[in-house]
């Protein structure tokens, strides 16, 4: 009898905190799903991809993979289309809910894309990302253009106070891509995090090994010309492109140019950064 009643009360006091934890689910359901890690569903956008980025095309003669805006523009206005959903999707997901950090990282890689896709989309037609259509003083990356959760963000949001200034990450500048001909190309792929860095590995030697954008070697007139890319980020790249170079040697597959650009004995040059618009449109 001794043991009937002490067990008793145990079991009545177990009992009680179940039920007061089944009432505080029921009373805030929001506030228990937002707490648990989550993933974005990519779904669409891959699809998205596959169905708009056209690879293998050239504009100014320089090789590059282009995108079809004038049927993303055309196919927007139909019930449902991938380009609305996707903009759906994005509107009403906390990013602060995703997993880890690599996660995160591949969140907002592929929001900056979508981003300045739609930044095209909006002001469709345009020649440029710079056009004065967009931004009159030719500065689109301030302007408020992609919602995400309750938050709209801009371009430059995205690439500086979110990409840069929390990952410090340089590998990212190859993976974001700006709409333009001189950008590195758009990944056919969508980013994940767990299959991040190898995907950011393979976009750097890609944008690397394309001579007209990425890096040109010439050792007869002891000179190196570098993507503008290196210049325009002055907080991960204080000294352009001779900052890069630690960098950019892991990428350089032929061993006497690899140890040549490492050498840092040649002139730095640039490389002309064409703006025109990376559309199917203008490609050949």
């Amino acid at each position: 009898m001794k043991v009937f009643y002490k067990r008793k009360p145990q079991i009545t006091s177990a009992l009680s905190i179940v039920l007061f934890a089944a009432l505080l689910l029921s009373l805030c359901p929001t506030r228990a799903l937002s707490a648990s890690p989550a993933q974005f569903d990519y779904s669409s956008y891959q699809q998205f991809l596959d169905r708009y980025v056209v690879q293998g095309k050239s504009i100014g003669g320089i090789k590059l993979s282009v995108i079809d805006y004038e049927s993303i523009q055309r196919d927007r206005k139909k019930p449902n289309s991938l380009y609305e959903r996707i903009l759906k999707q994005l509107a009403t997901f906390d990013p602060r809910t995703l997993r880890n950090t690599q996660e995160q990282k591949a969140f907002w890689i592929n929001t900056y894309n979508i981003g300045a896709i739609k930044m095209i989309v909006d002001y469709y037609p345009v020649d440029s990302i710079r056009s004065r259509k967009i931004n009159w003083f030719r500065n689109p990356w301030a302007l408020k253009i992609l919602t995400i959760g309750n938050e709209t963000y801009s371009l430059g949001q995205i690439e500086h106070e979110i990409l840069i200034g929390n990952y410090q990450d340089p590998l990212i500048h190859f993976a974001i891509v700006c709409a333009s001909v001189s950008c590195p190309d758009l990944n056919p792929q969508v980013y994940r995090g767990d299959r991040l860095q190898r995907q950011l590995e393979r976009r750097a030697r890609h944008f690397l090994l394309n001579r007209k954008k990425g890096l040109r070697i010439r050792k007869e007139q002891d000179e190196v010309f570098f993507s503008q890319i290196f210049r325009f980020d002055e907080k991960s790249f204080a000294n352009g492109a001779k900052d890069a170079v630690p960098l950019i040697v892991r990428f350089i597959d032929d061993n006497e140019d690899r140890e040549y650009v490492h050498t840092g004995n040649y002139k730095i040059r640039y490389l002309d950064y064409n703006w025109d618009l990376n559309t199917l449109k203008n490609s050949r």
